[in-house]
C-alpha cells in the first residue's frame, strides 16, 4: 500500500505531497491541472525511464519519494536475494540531476533500475489505456484464470515440477553430447588403448636400456676377460705365479734382516686378496658368459614398439606415454559411467513426465470445469458497465508439449454485440471495451487473491448514469480488498471515495504551478457539484452533490 508520495521539481511540480487511505482514492481536478503528471511521477519510484526535460528547475534535480506498507505481500526473499533491508515500511526514493543522471534507493539502498522496477510491479498496478495489452499477455490469462478456478497453488505444484524437469533435461542432454562425443572417437581410442596395453608398465625402462648396453659390450668384455685369465694364471708368466715367487724371496731376505720383515708380511696378506680379485672377476665375467642373445632381442623389441608408441603419440618420456595411457583409460570408464548415469537420468525424466502429464490433466480438467462459471460472472459485470449483449468465451487449447502454465494455451473471445460471432479480444473489442473488460478482470480478481495497490487513470472515461454509478460500486468494492487510486472526472467515482484530493493550478510570480490538497466537507462538497455543473455550481447543483456524498 502507498503510503505518501512526494515529488519535487517536476514538470509543472513545484513541490507536491500526497498521504493517501488504504481504501478508495480519488483525484480530481480540471483537465491540465497535472493529475497525469503525478501519476508519471509515481511511475519514477516505480522504475519506469525518466527524461531529464521534465526537470521544472534546471538547477535542481528532481527528486520523488514514496512510503509504502509491504507487510502484506512477502517480499523478505525478494529484499534477501538483492541484498536490501526488509522494513515494514520502506521507502523508495528515486533522483535525477539535470545532467540526466538518474540514481534510486530502497530504504537508503542504491538500487539498479531493473530491480527497482520488479520491486515496483509487486507494489503497484498502474492501469491505463495502453495497458489493455495485458488482455494479449499468456501471463495474465493465465493469472486470471487460475485466480478463478483456484488452480493457482496446482500450477504453482506444477511450474516447480517443470522447473526440476527442464534442470535433469538440460543435465541429460549435456551428458548426451558428452557421450556421443566420446562415442565417436571410441573405435580408434580402442583400438590405440589395445596398442598400449601390450607395454609392460611395471617395467623400468632405464634399466632395460642399462641392459641392453651389457648386449653391445658383451663380446669386447668376454675378449678382454680371456686376456685377463691369460696374464693372471699362466704358469711361470702370469701375475699369481710372479707374485708367489716375489712373495717367498721376501721372505727369504726377511730370515735374513729383520727390517724387511713388515714387507713381506705385506706380500703375505696381499697373495689372499689378489686370489679373491680374480674370482670376483671371474664371477663379474660368468654374467656376460650366461647372457641370452634371444633375450636381447625380446628386450630390443619391447624397447623399439615403446620409443615408436611415444614417437605415434608426441611424447618425450615414457611417463608421459603412461600418462596418456590412463588418461584414455579413464575416458573408456567415463564412457561407461556416462551411460549409466543418463540412462537412471532417462529413467527420472520419464517418472517426471509421467507426473508433469497428470498434473497437466488436473490442470486442465479443473480450468475447464471452472470456465462456465468464470464466463457467466465476468458477462454478468459486463452489463452492468453497459455491455449488456457482450457474451465471453475462455478456450482452452491443447499444447504439443509443456510450459509452465501446463499443457494449455488460453484464447479469450468476444461477441460484444448481439449477433455478433465471437473474435480475439484484440480483434473484436473497442479500447472502452477492452477498459470495461479489464476493469471487470481486476475487481474479479482482488476477491480471490491479494493484489497490489491499483492506479486507475480515468478509467471511467466515456461513460455516465447508471454505468458510471456501477462502474464506481465496483471501484469501491475492490477498494475494501486493496488500496485503490483512481484519477476520475465524474461525480460518481469522486463520491465513493474514502479519500478526496484536488490536484489545481496556481501561479506565483507569474510562474504556474500545479498542486494538489486533501479536500473535505464543504469544499468537497462544491467539487462534486463543479464537476456535475461546471462553475459556478446553482444551489441545486450543491444539494444534488451533498445528496451523493451521503448516498456515497
Amino acid at each position: 500500500m502507498i503510503e505518501k508520495l512526494w515529488i519535487r521539481n517536476y514538470a509543472l511540480i513545484d513541490k507536491m505531497e500526497l498521504n493517501f487511505s488504504p481504501g478508495l482514492n480519488v483525484i480530481t481536478g480540471e483537465t491540465g491541472t497535472g493529475k497525469s503528471i503525478m501519476l508519471k511521477g509515481l511511475g519514477l519510484i516505480l522504475g519506469k525511464r525518466a527524461d531529464k526535460e521534465a526537470i521544472r528547475n534546471p538547477d535542481q534535480k528532481i527528486i520523488v519519494e514514496g512510503t509504502f506498507d509491504i507487510t502484506p505481500y512477502g517480499l523478505e526473499n525478494f529484499f534477501e536475494n538483492h541484498d536490501l533491508d526488509w522494513e515494514a515500511r520502506t521507502l523508495i526514493r528515486r533522483e535525477i540531476t539535470p545532467s540526466g543522471k538518474s540514481r534510486a534507493f530502497v530504504n537508503d539502498t542504491p538500487v539498479k533500475l531493473e530491480i527497482l522496477e520488479q520491486l515496483g510491479e509487486k507494489l503497484v498496478d498502474i492501469h491505463s489505456q495502453h495497458q489493455q495489452k495485458l488482455l494479449q499477455d499468456k501471463h495474465f490469462r493465465f493469472n486470471f484464470l487460475d485466480a478463478m478456478a483456484d488452480t493457482a497453488e496446482l500450477r504453482k505444484e506444477f511450474s516447480e515440477l517443470l522447473r526440476q524437469y527442464r534442470k535433469l533435461q538440460a543435465r541429460y542432454d549435456e551428458l548426451t553430447q558428452q557421450k556421443q562425443a566420446l562415442d565417436e572417437q571410441a573405435r580408434y581410442r580402442e583400438f590405440q588403448l589395445r596398442e598400449l596395453s601390450l607395454v609392460d608398465w611395471n617395467k623400468n625402462w632405464e634399466e632395460v636400456e642399462k641392459e641392453l648396453k651389457k648386449y653391445d659390450n658383451q663380446e669386447e668384455i668376454l675378449e678382454k676377460w680371456a686376456e685377463i685369465q691369460t696374464h693372471f694364471t699362466q704358469e711361470d708368466l702370469g701375475v699369481e705365479d710372479r707374485f708367489r715367487r716375489i712373495k717367498n724371496l721376501l721372505s727369504d731376505i726377511a730370515s735374513k734382516d729383520p727390517a724387511w720383515q713388515a714387507l713381506a708380511e705385506r706380500a703375505e696378506n696381499l697373495l689372499p686378496e689378489l686370489t679373491e680379485l680374480y674370482y670376483d672377476m671371474e664371477e663379474a665375467a660368468q654374467i656376460y658368459f650366461l647372457m641370452d642373445r634371444s633375450k636381447k632381442i625380446r628386450l630390443e623389441e619391447e624397447l623399439n614398439r615403446l620409443y615408436e608408441l611415444m614417437r605415434k603419440h608426441r611424447v618425450h618420456t615414457p611417463e608421459e606415454l603412461k600418462n596418456l595411457y590412463e588418461k584414455w583409460q579413464a575416458e573408456t570408464r567415463d564412457a561407461s559411467r556416462l551411460e549409466e548415469e543418463t540412462q537412471e537420468l532417462k529413467h527420472s525424466l520419464d517418472q517426471l513426465r509421467e507426473r508433469l502429464e497428470k498434473l497437466a490433466a488436473v490442470l486442465h480438467e479443473r480450468r475447464s470445469e471452472a470456465i462456465d462459471r468464470i464466463e457467466r460472472e465476468t458477462e454478468k459485470h459486463l452489463a452492468e458497465l453497459g455491455m449488456p449483449h457482450s457474451r465471453i468465451r475462455f478456450r482452452l487449447r491443447p499444447r504439443n508439449d509443456f510450459d509452465i502454465f501446463g499443457k494449455d494455451d488460453l484464447d479469450i473471445l468476444l461477441s460484444a454485440d448481439k449477433g455478433k460471432t465471437y473474435g480475439e479480444i484484440k480483434k473484436t473489442a473497442s479500447g472502452g471495451e477492452l477498459s470495461r473488460l479489464m476493469l471487470v478482470m481486476k475487481y474479479l480478481l482482488s476477491q480471490k487473491k491479494h493484489l497490489p495497490a491499483i492506479v486507475f487513470d480515468e478509467i471511467d472515461a466515456g461513460i455516465s448514469g447508471e454505468i458510471a454509478r456501477k462502474t464506481a460500486s465496483m471501484l469501491k468494492q475492490m477498494s475494501r480488498h486493496m488500496q485503490v487510486i483512481t484519477v476520475t472526472h465524474l461525480p460518481q467515482t469522486a463520491v465513493a471515495g474514502d479519500k478526496h484530493f484536488k490536484v489545481y493550478k496556481t501561479e506565483r510570480n507569474g510562474i504556474v504551478y500545479s498542486d494538489v490538497k486533501e479536500i473535505t466537507g464543504e469544499e468537497r462538497v462544491r467539487e462534486i457539484a463543479e464537476m456535475l455543473e461546471g462553475k459556478p455550481p446553482s444551489e441545486s447543483a450543491v444539494r444534488h452533490a451533498r445528496h451523493l456524498l451521503k448516498q456515497g
